[in-house]
């Protein structure tokens, strides 16, 4: 509002890498046509319950941060960091001065652990990777890196586990680290570093890593020593950012224009599984059967046993429980068995409007009961936006794209259209958007559309036989809040449809429930594209459209067909 931006607003959550992964989203927003200019970036604030809950973690250091050196461990900080991007069309139109150019982005998940990274870095190495096939550029054309580096012993041998995976042996690129600078700004982190990275490499400079003692095993032997950056020209750089849930991402910034084109166009997709927990219980089925009734009120008490019996859900939170149940069941339908080779290209985006109740509570308690110096460190690893996403990516081995989102209302369907833009990229076959509300333990039905959690599959056209028959996600867009009638124009413009050639419209707010537009929540928008799901497959309709227009931060709507 302040900036005066009436376009859609996403808040991208992936811990410590979330605004590295909110800055690539900004770029398919741009190629895709849906935005002329994005503001994208960061920011972030220390307190003393997220200092405690680090502390609690163990990977806080007493010296400042001292990345891929000793002594072991992270000092946390704080800021903000945006950069204003806009297609090069526009750009040239009004003289702009360009600064860098935004190549390209890749996504992974480790798929390993909740806050530790694979100690194989094979999802770094997967970030960066696919970040550079969406750049058009080799890996041997990468003069610079400026890596996560949060000085544990963890992070930094992993990382660059995953850093020599992808550089060749005989690369000139060199790697540093800015969190002896910044300190470990947490989801601000890769904007500041983003940031650094352009202003220095203009300057024909590599950025230091501070306070570096003497490399460590499994480091660099000189990631660019202090105390001041260090002359060197390149023209391609990567930024690499890792988060807790094993949520990795990476941007290359240039100092020339891209190779690859400066538009991506969107192809349909098949919508291949549902997978769906209600207050009615487990599947698609039990849903259908209550359509009649309020939404509202818990999720009865589920087993793995029926869903998929390799699960161990020890330890999940509720949210978790319900994402990871609600996406089980989704492969299921979707007849979708992964195997080591596919995970890599199976990825999952999750939308959410707020962390578990569950944990939230758990954390708070923990302080009160014990104090900052003894909370605990299980509770505080599970109050991040994105754990649940974490959890089911280790739980079901997805290792392909990982995030999390909040739109506020809406959150469901937004996960469902970003999975949409990312089963795109060339490295993604198959993708799931799901969505989770965990009730609050006071919450009632009257006051509330309910609990639950929701999975879509979508999947590329072609990639198994079984899902030509598929309905199809044909066309969706974005438009700012309270703007339906500009995403709904767009989307219909795509096809191209009219109105009247349209069977039906599912309506988020037609699933809210009573008093459920007072609290916003991430079901209601993603039962509407199941229902419409569901009433292509049933022959009900040919053609049908999802809006969801009830929040101040982004308006959507979809087109599905048979």
């Amino acid at each position: 509002d302040e900036v005066g931006f009436s376009g859609p607003r996403l808040t991208i959550c992936t811990a410590c890498s979330s605004s590295t992964g909110a800055i690539g989203i900004a770029r398919d927003l741009l190629l895709t046509g849906r935005a002329d200019l994005v503001l994208c970036g960061g920011a972030d604030v220390l307190t003393e319950r997220v200092f405690a809950g680090f502390h609690a973690l163990g990977v806080l250091s007493g010296a400042p941060c001292a990345p891929f050196s000793t002594p072991f461990g992270t000092t946390l900080g704080e800021g903000a960091g945006f950069l204003v991007l806009e297609r090069a069309e526009g750009a040239r139109a009004r003289a702009a001065e360009v600064l860098a150019w935004l190549s390209g982005y890749g996504l992974s998940g480790d798929g390993y652990h909740e806050t530790s990274p694979d100690p194989g870095g094979h999802g770094v190495s997967r970030a960066i990777r696919a970040a550079l096939a969406d750049a058009g550029l080799d890996a041997t054309e990468i003069g610079y890196v400026n890596a996560h580096g949060s000085g544990t012993e963890a992070n930094d041998s992993s990382e660059w586990t995953g850093i020599r995976r992808t550089l060749p042996k005989a690369s000139a690129a060199v790697v540093s680290s800015c969190k002896g600078a910044f300190g470990h700004a947490q989801g601000a982190a890769g904007a500041l570093e983003t940031i650094a990275t352009i202003l220095l490499m203009r300057r024909g400079l590599a950025p230091a890593t501070l306070n570096f003692n003497g490399p460590r095993p499994f480091a660099p032997d000189d990631p660019v020593t202090g105390p001041r950056p260090r002359p060197h020209a390149y023209d391609h750089a990567v930024n690499v950012n890792s988060g807790f849930g094993g949520a990795n991402a990476a941007v290359v910034v240039s100092r020339c224009s891209p190779r690859v084109v400066s538009s991506r166009s969107r192809t349909p997709v098949a919508v291949v599984g549902l997978g769906l927990l209600s207050r009615h219980g487990v599947g698609v089925d039990r849903w259908v059967g209550g359509l009649d009734d309020h939404p509202g009120g818990k999720v009865p008490y589920f087993s793995f046993d029926g869903i998929d019996p390799r699960i161990d859900p020890h330890g999940l939170d509720l949210s978790s429980r319900l994402l990871t149940a609600a996406a089980a069941l989704g492969l299921r339908d979707a007849e979708l068995r992964l195997t080591r080779g596919t995970r890599e290209e199976v990825g999952l985006v999750m939308g959410a409007t707020r962390p578990s109740p569950e944990s939230v509570r758990a954390y708070g308690e923990s302080v009160v009961n014990h104090g900052l110096a003894r909370a605990s460190a299980p509770a505080f690893a599970r109050i991040v936006l994105n754990a649940p996403a974490g959890f089911c990516s280790k739980l079901l081995q997805l290792r392909g794209p990982l995030s999390a989102v909040t739109t506020g209302f809406g959150s469901g369907l937004a996960s469902i259209l970003l999975a949409a833009d990312l089963v795109q990229r060339p490295d993604v076959t198959v993708m799931l958007g799901a969505a989770i509300d965990e009730l609050e333990a006071e919450e009632t039905a009257a006051s509330s559309p309910g609990e639950g959690s929701s999975c879509v599959v979508l999947a590329k056209l072609g990639s198994w036989a079984e899902i030509r028959s598929a309905p199809r996600l044909v066309s969706w867009a974005w438009a700012g809040g309270r703007c339906l009638e500009e995403a709904v124009g767009q989307a219909l413009a795509d096809v191209p449809m009219s109105r009247s050639d349209l069977d039906a419209v599912f309506d988020e707010g037609q699933y809210a429930g009573e008093g459920g537009r007072e609290s916003a929540r991430a079901l209601p928008s993603a039962l509407a594209f199941i229902d419409a799901i569901l009433a292509l497959r049933r022959g009900d309709v040919r053609s049908a459209m999802v809006t969801s227009d009830l929040g101040r931060s982004a308006s959507m709507a979809a087109v599905l067909r048979t």
